[in-house]
């Protein structure tokens, strides 16, 4: 079982349209390669203040992690909003926190506004603790935001109230937020896509960027053509290659893995996640799930594999964590089986920026893109534009490589291994 195989998403998506590849030479104001939600964000944005974009695509809209995530959109960012504050200042954690909120917000206006058909649902999501001690942190979060942040969505769950959200003996409680929501990721890429191109966006598929030149103008040379821009955006996240070495070593991509089962009855839904919230626990090494559409459990996790057998293993390792967790889950059939790429930075941030040589550039979501993607390719589009209105906590002042970037697949797999002891071990 190949992790790249077809997602639940791309199965249940509809046809895929046919874009063109790149022939000859094009002109325009800005060149964006790649085609997630960063780079359909930016050129939808770009069009509509009436610049005109290019968008190039090593494989098709949503290939990456775009396409193939849980389509959960979250609030914050990793760790907690109290730690953002120590290391960062109280001014520069809340602009984050609020930009995490707008990020949603944004993305939810996009796709009603235009009638995106994405299954979008906002009803909230829910993180169950994985131990005691986690309920502890959860509570302690939820006194601070409300105090420090005057945020007052957040609601703490014992383990028999949870019941009611998450209905599972596998967890000691819960903290929900009635902020989230989920959608159907590779329907909203392609959706923006198709938003981006009515606004006379260019998007070409299977027209890889393999060479990036100053001569006045940005020159990016693909298989059969080139593209002339004024400014170029390189939002390729965890599947950068080896076009900005710079911006490839700032990122680490790891590995994440899903499964979905077969449709369910909606009555066996409504007893596991009655509310239709959008779910994530507090382990180390996560599990992700929600309810889809059409009543498929879509339960993710981590994975990183080195042959073939690995996979099936881990494959096989989620669905039993799946059945742990849901024991109502037994005797379902899982349909898909899928993998793909996060990007990580080292500050566990996103970062979004650009160049010494004015290269633009966002990546590095951390396993939390689905909405933080469109709201980077809009500050992208709002700092080319020179916008008086781009507030960007997570500006990156100066890239530097990670040391030993080489040697990160064996650091991914030790951390992964200590992170699995944590969770079984640590409190």
């Amino acid at each position: 079982m190949n992790v790249d195989s077809l997602s639940m998403w791309e199965a249940t998506a509809g046809e895929r349209k046919q874009r063109p590849t790149l022939q000859g030479d094009r002109h325009c104001d800005v060149v964006v390669i790649g085609a997630g939600y960063t780079g359909l964000s930016t050129a939808y944005h770009l069009q509509e203040k009436g610049h005109k974009t290019v968008v190039l695509e090593k494989y098709h809209v949503g290939f990456g992690a775009s396409g193939r995530n849980g389509g959960e959109l979250l609030t914050g960012f990793q760790g907690t909003m109290e730690s953002w504050v120590a290391k960062k200042g109280m001014e520069t954690a809340k602009a984050m926190w609020q930009m995490s909120l707008d990020s949603i917000d944004i993305t939810e206006h996009i796709i009603k506004e235009h009638g995106i058909d994405c299954d979008f649902v906002r009803n909230g999501d829910i993180r169950p603790a994985f131990k005691l001690s986690h309920l502890d942190k959860f509570k302690r979060e939820q006194e601070y935001m409300a105090k420090v942040f005057d945020f007052h969505e957040l609601n703490v769950l014992d383990k028999d109230e949870m019941k009611s959200e998450v209905n599972t003996s596998f967890y000691h409680g819960a903290r929900t937020n009635e902020r989230g929501a989920h959608f159907h990721p590779l329907k909203f890429a392609r959706g923006l896509a198709d938003l981006a191109e009515e606004r006379g966006a260019i998007i070409y598929e299977h027209s890889e960027a393999l060479k990036i030149e100053r001569k006045g103008k940005v020159v990016v040379t693909t298989e059969k053509g080139r593209v002339l821009a004024d400014e170029v955006v390189i939002v390729t996240n965890a599947y950068a290659g080896n076009l900005n070495k710079t911006i490839k070593g700032s990122v680490v991509p790891v590995e994440s893995i899903m499964i979905a089962t077969e449709p369910l009855t909606e009555e066996l839904m409504k007893e596991m996640i009655p509310n239709n919230r959008a779910a994530s626990d507090s382990k180390n090494l996560l599990y992700y799930f929600r309810r889809t559409r059409d009543n498929r459990m879509a339960f993710g996790g981590s994975g990183r594999a080195f042959s073939k057998r690995d996979q099936l293993r881990l494959f096989d390792t989620l669905q039993d964590g799946m059945v742990e967790v849901f024991p109502q889950l037994k005797g379902a059939k899982v349909e898909f089986r899928w993998g793909g790429k996060v990007g990580f930075t080292q500050e566990m941030l996103p970062y979004i920026g650009h160049l010494e040589d004015g290269t633009h550039f966002a990546f590095g979501y951390c396993g939390r893109g689905a909405a933080m993607a469109v709201m980077a390719g809009k500050i992208l589009a709002g700092t080319i534009t020179h916008s008086d209105d781009v507030i960007n906590p997570l500006r990156k002042e100066k890239l530097r490589p990670i040391p030993f970037h080489s040697q990160h697949a064996k650091a991914v797999g030790i951390m992964k291994f200590y992170k699995t002891f944590q969770d079984k071990y640590g409190s």
